[in-house]
């Protein structure tokens, strides 16, 4: 694969993560007998089956592309072996092994409220590789400058914004409004629809204050879906980005199905030792 193939593909890659679209990559993983390329060789394949490099063209190309968008669909790649005595592997004169990997959509994290906590969350999720979305309808906090890592930033007013995001188990929600009216307008609205995670800032007081007007539209097992306050207890500090590593430890918990407790192993091994040096 020259060098202009690998910078064709890698702008392909932006440019598709940027917009939260998976994609496959098919490399040609072994060779035997003839072929148009060798190992190394390699193409994207984009959702909608369009395709940027090659691994030869022809019928093994159609027969790649085919199966990187089925494994799109399933979710995960795999290994392909076209043994030469196949109609494919005999159009392309031997055999070959193609190797699919499937990238799945980035998950995105669309945070309500553009201030500072809103900026620090912002900056952190954008490390751990969430696309990130940003609403507010402060045209002097919405802007492409106070988020540069964010990929889009929606000035309009939060309730409409509700159905311009992205929707599905891949996208996290964190609401840390200006005003209390508009959390509970944007809540309302966010519960129509489903998300991996809808967090809010919000006080046991003010959440008892949501959930109270929420339980007269929805059922008890929906509103178990929200998080409030949201965030994990690991500590007292009160600056923006103590806060936004509280609700990122929550939100990385969750990406990862895990239980977010400690891993200290120290006390427990003390434990073997002791019953180690009584037989001892």
């Amino acid at each position: 694969m020259s060098a202009r193939e690998v910078l064709q593909i890698a702008d392909k890659i932006k440019e598709l993560t940027l917009k939260g679209k998976g994609f496959a990559l098919v490399f040609i993983a072994d060779y035997r007998g003839h072929s148009a390329r060798h190992e190394g060789a390699a193409m994207l394949v984009s959702e909608d089956g369009s395709s940027v490099g090659t691994v030869g063209g022809g019928s093994l190309e159609k027969f790649a592309i085919d199966k990187a968008l089925e494994f799109l669909k399933r979710g995960s790649g795999g290994i392909i072996e076209i043994p030469a005595t196949s109609e494919i592997g005999s159009a392309c004169g031997g055999a070959v092994t193609l190797y699919i990997k499937v990238v799945p959509p980035p998950e995105t994290l669309v945070i309500f409220g553009a201030g500072h906590v809103g900026s620090a969350l912002s900056k952190l999720a954008s490390q751990l590789g969430f696309k990130i979305i940003i609403v507010d309808d402060r045209q002097e906090f919405a802007t492409k400058e106070r988020f540069p890592e964010a990929s889009e930033v929606l000035l309009a007013k939060p309730e409409d914004a509700v159905t311009k995001i992205p929707k599905g188990d891949n996208v996290y929600v964190a609401v840390m409004y200006y005003s209390s009216d508009a959390e509970l307008n944007i809540l309302k609205e966010l519960l129509k629809f489903n998300f991996k995670y809808v967090g809010v800032i919000a006080s046991p007081v003010k959440t008892l204050k949501y959930l109270d007007s929420l339980y007269k539209e929805y059922n008890e097992d929906k509103l178990k879906v929200l998080r409030a306050p949201m965030g994990l207890d690991i500590g007292s500090g009160e600056e923006p980005i103590d806060i936004a590593l509280s609700i990122m430890a929550e939100i990385q918990a969750i990406r990862y199905n895990a239980s977010a407790r400690p891993l200290n192993k120290v006390p427990e091994l003390l434990e073997q030792l002791k019953k180690k040096a009584q037989f001892t």
